[in-house]
């Protein structure tokens, strides 16, 4: 018999078997917003703002505002406009997800997005998984003992190794299995079978970039270029540039000489921004970003390397032919000048995931994404919002594949 240690609620060791019999019943599954739902979300929301630890990650504190009254309100608004008077959403049931270790707080959307239109989820940690999602699971805990048992009965987080004896035992009893992580790993999951009529939804290893219009750059104010700097800083050093919606590429877009000299005063105020954080790499880490720039300027088409501070490196990119992806995080950005936006469409690809922009109209953002017409990149949001979750990812709608759509016929 496999067993398991429950982290959340806390209960320590478990049986799987007990654990999937009991959280497959389907007198657990509660309405879609249910009051309760709500209730607990704004309840935890509260406590991660209002807790000392949780207030040193800013995760933390993004994933805080995300689950805020005023947001629920508007996914339920948006969950009641997805029904028609011929279809009833419904739960789908037992939902297993398997967040990533290195960007641990994912699961927190997934699973929170899966509880809100009324599944039980059961949510697996890596023995590895860091600081941040201890702190969440504590939190989870207090908040839990005061909530309607039907939430907490509902909810559970385990943690083990990899061991795919228990995976396949939790992937039997789910009815969605929700995988984060790089393309090895999840390919190794999804060697374990399912049942035909499970749901699997996958977040592999993805690329981002961001684009930035240089006349417009260079129009705005020095506030508001430091605004921009702090942002970027957001999207980009929050997890050492591994998220995958952490740009790694800056496509400046306008001629020449303007893309030079907005270039050099952004990455000297992003710079600015790395030291006021006090953000600092380790010196295994340093090393393995300066090796891994020496590599790239021999195999890539770099023409310049610069440094902008001790953390921020710039590699030139004289075109975007044969992209190369593979990227060692740090503060690395690579950077190409474009004439236009959609010029540079034919070098991107399926892999690509999330475009931050700035200094770009709507139709012109609207005109890319037709131009890419599905073929690359699921998000455009604006620098800043790399790392905001939305029901909208890696071109799912979660609100959708957590749920059943069922036909009325009068």
């Amino acid at each position: 018999m496999s067993f398991v240690t429950q982290l959340v609620p806390r209960s320590g060791t478990v049986s799987v078997a007990d654990l999937t019999a009991r959280l497959s019943c389907p007198a657990l599954r509660l309405d879609p917003f249910s009051p309760d739902i709500l209730s607990f979300a704004d309840q935890l929301s509260r406590a991660l703002f209002r807790d000392a630890e949780a207030r040193s990650y800013p995760e933390l504190q993004s994933l805080a505002f995300w689950m805020r009254r005023a947001e629920l309100a508007r996914l339920q608004d948006d969950f009641h406009g997805l029904a028609t008077e011929r279809t009833v959403l419904a739960p789908r049931g037992l939902v297993f997800h398997v967040p990533p270790s290195n960007v641990d707080t994912l699961f927190a959307y997934s699973w929170m997005l899966s509880l809100l239109v009324g599944n039980t989820n059961i949510v697996r940690l890596s023995t590895r998984a860091a600081d941040a999602a201890s702190v969440i699971c504590r939190i989870l805990n207090d908040v839990l003992t005061g909530v309607a048992d039907g939430v907490a009965s509902a909810n559970v987080v385990v943690q083990y190794g990899h061991d795919d004896e228990i995976t396949a035992a939790l992937s039997a009893a789910c009815d969605v299995r929700v995988l984060w992580g790089g393309d090895a790993s999840i390919g190794q999951i999804r060697r374990i079978p399912i049942a035909p009529h499970v749901k699997e939804l996958t977040f592999p290893d993805r690329y981002s970039l961001a684009a930035i219009g240089a006349t417009a750059y260079l129009d705005i104010d020095q506030p508001t270029k430091l605004d921009l700097a702090r942002r970027f800083y957001n999207d980009t050093f929050w997890f050492d540039q591994v998220a995958c919606a952490s740009p790694r590429l800056v496509i400046w877009v306008g001629d020449e000489r303007a893309c030079e000299q907005a270039a050099r005063i952004f990455y000297e105020l992003l710079a600015h921004e790395v030291e006021a954080k006090q953000h600092t790499l380790e010196t295994a880490a340093r090393l393995r970003k300066l090796s891994f720039s020496y590599g790239a300027i021999l195999d890539r088409p770099v023409s310049r390397y610069e440094m902008f501070g001790p953390e921020v490196a710039v590699l030139h990119l004289d075109h975007l032919r044969n992209l190369d992806r593979a990227h060692c995080g740090g503060g690395l950005l690579f950077q190409v000048y474009a004439p236009t936006l959609e010029e540079t469409a034919p070098a991107l690809a399926r892999t690509d995931q999330t475009l931050t922009h700035f200094g770009f109209a709507t139709d012109e953002l609207h005109a890319f994404a037709r131009r890419l017409n599905g073929r690359a990149v699921d998000r455009l949001v604006p620098v800043g919002q790399a790392l905001t979750f939305n029901r909208f990812w890696d071109g799912y709608d979660l609100l959708r594949e957590f749920t059943r759509t069922v036909y009325v016929q009068p």
